[in-house]
């Protein structure tokens, strides 16, 4: 019980509504961008799932591991899903510097997998 009295003096569920519509709409402008590797942004919350589109030519592991490098923890979800399932303690700021540093993963993870397809 102490948890739950908690959770609710913490308004934390007010707060993984709020982050979940924020990280929903970064990721559908992301989306949105001409050009843009992301094809689609499902999911509920905080969980979502960013599904890159064919024009990636990378995997959603190589995503992962890119975003790794940018400190940005993210769980491939099949081949070409990219799992987001922060902390239900995220702020704003965290939400909007996961974004960029995931849609700049996205955009290095892309053109690295293009360089390695291109003939040599």
């Amino acid at each position: 019980m102490a948890v739950l009295r908690e959770l609710d003096r913490a308004n934390v569920l007010a707060n993984v509504r709020a982050r979940g519509e924020q990280l929903r709409d970064l990721l559908e402008a992301i989306s949105a961008k001409p050009g843009s590797h992301l094809a689609q942004v499902r999911g509920w919350g905080l969980i979502l799932g960013a599904q890159l589109g064919e024009s990636a030519r990378c995997t959603a592991a190589q995503v992962c591991a890119q975003a790794a490098q940018g400190g940005l923890l993210l769980v491939p979800a099949g081949p070409n899903v990219v799992r987001f399932v922060p902390p239900l303690i995220v702020t704003e700021a965290e939400v909007a510097q996961a974004a960029s540093i995931f849609e700049q993963a996205l955009a290095d993870a892309s053109a690295a997998a293009a360089k390695a397809a291109a003939p040599a």
